[in-house]
């Protein structure tokens, strides 16, 4: 699962996060194969959902929510906000280095799922 998310994390950076603005400094992209993505919980109840939020305005608030609607309607869930756990994950992964990192804290929770959000 840990191979799973780091993965999924480095391939959603890869699809969103290049800009292709003139100037930006050119990264070395990992030749990344075909990705098995795990299957999604049937339930939350039980699960430990991680919020993940990128340090923009109100992304917190936001997820904050999300929290307290899943703890309401879900038995047992345990939800982990990582930016409180962890005040430098709060951050744009703006590279791949820096993802891999923010991947590797994420992994470290063992979550069944990740929400992640952003504000403005």
């Amino acid at each position: 699962m840990k191979k799973t998310l780091i993965l999924l994390f480095v391939l959603c950076f890869l699809v969103v996060g290049q800009s292709g603005s003139p100037g930006a400094k050119e990264e070395k992209v990992p030749n990344v194969g075909p990705v098995k993505l795990n299957p999604h919980p049937a339930s939350l109840e039980g699960k430990t959902v991680l919020l993940r939020w990128n340090g923009k305005f109100n992304g917190d608030k936001y997820l904050n929510r999300v929290g307290e609607l899943l703890t309401q309607q879900m038995k047992k869930v345990k939800i982990i906000k990582l930016w409180e756990i962890d005040r430098d994950t709060a951050l744009i992964s703006d590279g791949l280095e820096k993802s891999e990192r923010l991947a590797a804290k994420i992994a470290e929770q063992k979550p069944a799922i990740v929400i992640a959000a952003q504000g403005d």
